[in-house]
């Protein structure tokens, strides 16, 4: 099934995140149809680890989810030119988290391009706000790479909107891998959409202030959303049937669980110098 060999494909690329930063950036694509998904919809950058998907919806104001890392800088503005648009034209990028390889190149818009609007949960923001590279994973997962804080022009919240043009986007807090991950639902060639991030497939870290609990209630949130198409943080293709969504959703519910009989098995709590004056 397909959502399963996706999960699979994205836990390996993001364990060879390091080695894809070393590697040549992505390139542009060769022709605007390769980029679409849906007419209005576009993948404009990603290639696994180190860039995440980007994706393009071009209302009479176009907005970006997520935009990636600076590494995919050329292959954005490159699939941009494509698509007839400039960095500048970007009226507002929302991040579904705020992990490097998901909004460092915000950066790049900010120093260049200073009217593209940024927004990300209340959960991520001060991470951002700081570069914090722990929690960003520019330290130590991709180990060198440079990344700069982020500011943010619009803090987002459980069931906000952002209307742009003519298209809205409500915000579905759902943390999980990170404290603000969310799913961003919008209608699009009536078709319901959800722009999920890694809220499906990422992984678990405390240095990300992962929570199994969390991510257990926010994979149950995003299944009664009932999308019909899913676009996930390092895919290629949305996934576009209700039941491989739901598939893919079990299976990561199957991992977060797995992990939470784990964490019940380790050391229950006590103070820092009882555990000290034990490995003593």
């Amino acid at each position: 099934m397909r959502a399963t060999v996706f999960v699979a494909i994205v836990m390996l690329l993001l364990a060879h995140s390091a080695a894809f930063s070393e590697s040549a950036p992505p390139q542009p694509a060769a022709d605007k149809k390769e980029l679409e998904r849906l007419p209005g919809l576009y993948r404009v950058a990603g290639r696994g680890g180190d860039v995440c998907s980007v994706y393009c919806v071009l209302t009479p104001e176009p907005v970006l989810i997520d935009c990636g890392s600076r590494v995919g800088w050329n292959q954005l503005t490159g699939n941009l030119k494509l698509l007839g648009l400039s960095p500048g034209d970007i009226r507002w990028v929302i991040a579904t988290h705020g992990h490097w390889d998901h909004m460092d190149a915000m950066a790049l818009f900010q120093k260049d391009f200073p009217s593209v609007k940024f927004a990300i949960h209340a959960g991520d923001a001060q991470f951002v706000i700081t570069d914090d590279r722990v929690f960003s994973c520019a330290d130590p997962l991709y180990k060198g790479v440079e990344s700069a804080p982020v500011r943010v022009d619009r803090i987002l919240l459980d069931d906000d909107t952002l209307k742009v043009g003519n298209v809205e986007f409500r915000i579905v807090h759902t943390p999980g891998h990170t404290p603000g991950s969310i799913v961003i639902v919008t209608e699009l060639q009536g078709k319901k959409i959800g722009f999920g991030g890694d809220s499906v497939g990422g992984y678990y870290s405390l240095m990300n202030r992962s929570s199994t609990i969390d991510w257990e209630n926010s994979l149950k949130k995003i299944t009664a959303l009932d999308l019909g198409w899913y676009c996930t943080g390092h895919g290629t293709d949305p996934v576009d049937s209700k039941d491989e969504i739901r598939a893919m959703i079990n299976e990561q519910m199957e991992a977060v669980a797995s992990k939470r009989k784990k964490q019940e098995s380790d050391e229950p709590y006590r103070g820092l110098v009882d555990e000290m004056k034990k490995g003593k």
